[in-house]
């Protein structure tokens, strides 16, 4: 009877990572809706911190799969005797899908709050720099015209 309890301790710890990385996650959007760019700027370097835990976990499970013949983790779960290690190993298996997925589906939700605020970003931009609306008053530039004065940048409009 084969044992897989290095495999299990190897995806226990992933599980472990995938939970920090969710809730890092959550607090990417809570900092994304704040609009808080300090906070959201401190949270990558753990991200990446994490990510490369997950890597080095990711590689340690292909070595111990390797020793079970290269099998996948639904074929190990096929291939065992005890049902209790089938139980633990299914346990494992859908903790780590639903894991993913709440991952997957919180990467979503930020990168969509991300667009909208640079779609607001945008529009505020293209508000503030819009041409200016032709005066019926004096206007110094149609009496002295400045070279190249055919559009105002950004920084020369008035707010």
């Amino acid at each position: 009877m084969t044992t897989y309890v290095p495999l299990k301790t190897i995806l226990h710890e992933m599980i472990l990572v995938y939970e920090k990385l969710l809730e890092l996650g959550k607090e990417k959007q809570a900092a994304i809706i704040k609009g808080d760019p300090e906070l959201l700027l401190s949270i990558f370097p753990i991200e990446s911190a994490l990510l490369k835990e997950i890597r080095q976990l990711e590689e340690k499970r292909q070595e111990e799969t390797h020793s079970y013949q290269s099998l996948s983790l639904s074929q190990i779960i096929d291939r065992s005797s005890s049902f209790t290690e089938k139980d633990e190993l299914l346990f494992y298996q859908s903790t780590l899908q639903a894991k993913l997925k709440g991952l997957v589906d919180q990467h979503q939700l930020n990168q969509q709050l991300i667009e909208n605020s640079l779609v607001y970003i945008n529009s505020m931009l293209a508000l503030y720099t819009q041409p200016q609306e032709p005066s019926f008053t004096y206007n110094a530039a149609k009496h002295y015209p400045r070279e190249n004065s055919h559009s105002r940048s950004f920084f020369d409009a008035k707010v």
